[in-house]
């Protein structure tokens, strides 16, 4: 630890924030109500729209929702009382009681840039370095700032740990996860019936889908206002990686094709595969799906997420396999505890240590158990 940081007071701090996606706003929100000076720097100039779609509403997201008085989450979550697992014939194979609390990746967001100040929230404001000793935020009109933090909240592909950990790289597993949202008015009565209130499943041989009901693009819970959230993890099995992540324009991408840019003969095969494999509900769902789209499963880990006064958190940090269900959770945890190290310790050096060494950990364990959930419901270890 440098003699600054471990001499610098850990309150009314000047805070930058690379990113406004969720990561950036949870902490956003959370360094702002403990009276940091705190700004946003988000690279896309319009609205943020996720292409996931539905999310788990894990404890830790709702709970934030409630203690910032954002919303009550009640008014944008679905729920589901039954885990159901389906035959290949469509037939229930098992059925237990389980509660689960699901909602929308834009539901949620929107909630949170409404909570967040306008005038601190900048949009097309690109940052393309960072100095970690001083820190020093580049961007890409040339300007730079400077902060008593630095929170690189930037996802996935961070600028900022490409910068800090070059060394870095994910970890690409042997299968793709297969995404779509349909319009509850656009399926039918038999498919509603088959997830209304059911977390439901089906699971084959090295492949796995999963549905459930999420709010509509207005955000409504209404039923016939509703979405159906699909996933289907799937392995490659022989299938060359390089042609199913090559899009409409030919341009090669490393972690996700987006909605309306699969390949005609990709998407075609993908709801063949649906035709030929899944459960006649979850077949019709992939059918009706206007825009399907696919992204990598990889893991990725870094080995300390503080580096002098820059934080990397969220995904710019640790990816986890989506079995977990626990991105955005742990988007939100990481804020809160973020704040809560601030607040705990006198000094910004032994606030982020203590911070680095519990969300390190953290995160550690959570790739792992991604890894292990993603290898056995595949059976890739077999």
């Amino acid at each position: 630890m440098s003699q600054d940081l471990a001499n610098e007071p850990s309150d009314s701090l000047s805070v930058t924030i690379s990113g406004g996606s969720m990561g950036g706003l949870f902490t956003g929100i959370a360094l702002d109500s403990a009276g940091h000076d705190v700004t946003v720097a988000e690279q896309s100039a319009g609205d943020l729209r996720s292409r996931g779609g539905g999310i788990v509403a894990q404890q830790s997201i709702r709970q934030f929702l409630s203690r910032h008085d954002i919303v009550d989450s009640a008014t944008i979550t679905t729920r589901a009382s039954e885990r159901r697992f389906l035959t290949a014939d469509g037939d229930v194979r098992t059925s237990t009681p389980d509660s689960m609390v699901f909602t929308s990746w834009d539901a949620v967001y929107r909630q949170l840039r409404a909570a967040f100040p306008d005038d601190r929230y900048h949009a097309g404001r690109t940052v393309t370095g960072l100095r970690a000793t001083d820190g020093t935020v580049r961007f890409a009109d040339g300007d730079r700032t400077a902060a008593d933090l630095v929170v690189a909240a930037d996802g996935g592909q961070s600028t900022a740990r490409a910068q800090l950990f070059p060394e870095t790289e994910p970890e690409f597993a042997d299968y793709v996860a297969w995404r779509g949202v349909v319009p509850e008015a656009d399926v039918s009565d038999a498919v509603i019936d088959a997830f209304d209130g059911r977390f439901t499943f089906y699971q084959g041989e090295r492949t796995l889908i999963l549905a459930y009901f999420i709010p509509g693009g207005d955000g409504s819970t209404a039923p016939g206002d509703r979405r159906l959230n699909w996933v289907w993890y799937d392995t490659l099995r022989g299938r060359e990686r390089d042609t199913i992540f090559t899009d409409t324009t030919g341009a090669s991408q490393q972690f996700s094709v987006s909605p309306g840019h699969l390949q005609n003969p990709v998407e075609t095969r993908q709801r063949e595969r649906a035709t030929e494999i899944l459960p006649p509900v979850f077949a019709d769902l992939v059918a009706t799906t206007a825009a399907p789209f696919v992204q990598a499963i990889y893991d990725l880990r870094i080995p300390r997420i503080t580096v002098d006064r820059v934080c990397l958190l969220g995904d710019a940090a640790f990816v986890a396999r989506p079995h977990t269900a626990a991105g955005t959770a742990k988007a939100a945890s990481d804020a809160v505890e973020l704040k809560a190290a601030l607040d705990r310790h006198s000094s910004l050096g032994d606030a982020l240590a203590s911070w680095d060494d519990a969300r390190t950990d953290y995160g550690e364990r959570l790739v792992a158990q991604g890894k292990r959930m993603g290898d056995e419901r595949l059976s890739l270890g077999s």
